[in-house]
């Protein structure tokens, strides 16, 4: 139990390192990724001016994740496929047949390999620079194929018919090019960026299929059996002159390869990314004009409560008034008069307090709908 959970530990430490990663190439400078690890979580990823990330071709595909990418100028990713190999050349028959045999034919060219796919390349980029990118997955060239060999001679004419010489060996067919390999770069823009919308002009990519290779030619065909005169009574005499057999036939050529495919490419932004950030905007804004509106409020409420306090003091003074003229050597009739000219100033002033109020529970409710406004939600994944 305890080995098992030091092993846990271990792999997860692995894991975190992984995660962690900050992978930077410097200006001028070439890197080949490690061969036996297809994804990739970097926390970083730094390709200076003209620097060069090769991804292996033995790979076949890779993941590439990235939480923060900062790309240079004439920056390159290869990630092509490798080139296949020519054909091995047939092998020549050397030297002459025996007397009276055909010569031999020549060995046939051996067919040239297909060229490998490119990479496939899958990048999750969270760029913050980004001057200009050259992706290449083009698929490897196919080999030729190999030349046939030379037909040996035929063998000397004696009391036979001529021989005659070897054909050519056929030459190998061409290899196929490999196909481009697939690429698809999901992107975000970070606001140091300072980018938008697409990065048609920023990023090149090739995924050309590779070019097949042409076939092997034939080998030469063997010489024929050279004529001679041969002992023989004739009429005219004893001799008699035997014409040559013929050369060898040329070795058939190889067959051309076929082109490779070309591969797919998709460059396309995190729109789920872009939504959440406008949706964050909108929250920001909202939270600013509520946070204006309450504040607004406040200092109007702040105002409608002076105002009420100012009219009750005035109403208190306006009360006191008549009770220091009859405190005095007022008549009867000033106080009468007093009292009437009290009675409609405080009808007035209960209209004004009654509007007062009503204003308030006015913005008291306003504020309550600004505290109670549900929050924007984030916008939906999108499929």
């Amino acid at each position: 139990m305890k080995q098992w959970t030091l092993g846990a530990l271990a792999l997860l430490a692995s894991a975190s390192l992984q995660a962690a990663d900050t992978l930077t190439v410097k200006a001028g400078q070439t890197h080949t990724l490690d061969a036996s690890r297809s994804e990739w979580v970097l926390d970083e990823l730094v390709l200076e001016d003209k620097a060069t990330l090769i991804v292996p071709a033995a790979l076949g595909q890779i993941q590439l994740d990235a939480a923060r990418v900062v790309i240079g100028n004439g920056v390159r990713i290869v990630a092509t496929g490798v080139d296949g190999s020519a054909g091995a050349a047939g092998a020549d028959q050397e030297g002459k047949a025996a007397n009276c045999e055909d010569g031999a034919t020549g060995g046939h060219g051996s067919h040239g390999s297909a060229g490998g796919d490119g990479v496939a390349l899958n990048l999750t980029l969270r760029i913050a620079r980004l001057d200009s990118l050259q992706i290449d997955t083009r698929g490897g060239t196919g080999g030729t194929g190999g030349t046939g060999g030379k037909g040996q001679a035929a063998g000397e004419v004696e009391n036979c018919n001529p021989p005659k010489g070897g054909d050519g060996g056929r030459g190998g067919d061409g290899g196929d090019g490999g196909n481009g390999g697939h690429v698809r770069v999901f992107y975000t823009l970070l606001p140091e960026s300072g980018l938008t919308g697409a990065l048609g002009e920023r990023i090149k990519i090739n995924a050309e299929g590779g070019k097949a290779a042409a076939g092997g030619i034939g080998g030469a065909g063997g010489e024929g059996s050279p004529g001679r005169f041969i002992t023989m009574k004739t009429l005219s005499g004893n001799k008699k002159w035997v014409a040559g057999g013929k050369p060898g036939a040329e070795g058939v050529s190889g067959k051309a390869g076929r082109d490779g495919s070309k591969g797919q490419i998709l460059v396309q932004q995190d729109l789920r990314s872009r939504m959440d950030e406008l949706v964050q905007q909108q929250a920001a804004q909202v939270q600013a004009f509520s946070s204006e509106m309450a504040q607004r409020l406040a200092s109007e409420k702040a105002a409608v409560e002076a105002s009420a306090a100012q009219g009750l003091q005035t109403v208190t003074e306006q009360l006191d008034a008549p009770k220091a003229a009859v405190g005095g050597l007022a008549t009867q009739d000033m106080v009468q008069q007093q009292g009437n000219n009290l009675e409609t100033r405080t009808a007035k002033l209960e209209q004004s307090l009654e509007t007062i109020m009503k204003r308030l529970d006015q913005l008291e409710q306003k504020l309550n709908q600004l505290q109670n406004q549900p929050k924007p939600q984030p916008a939906p994944a999108t499929p």
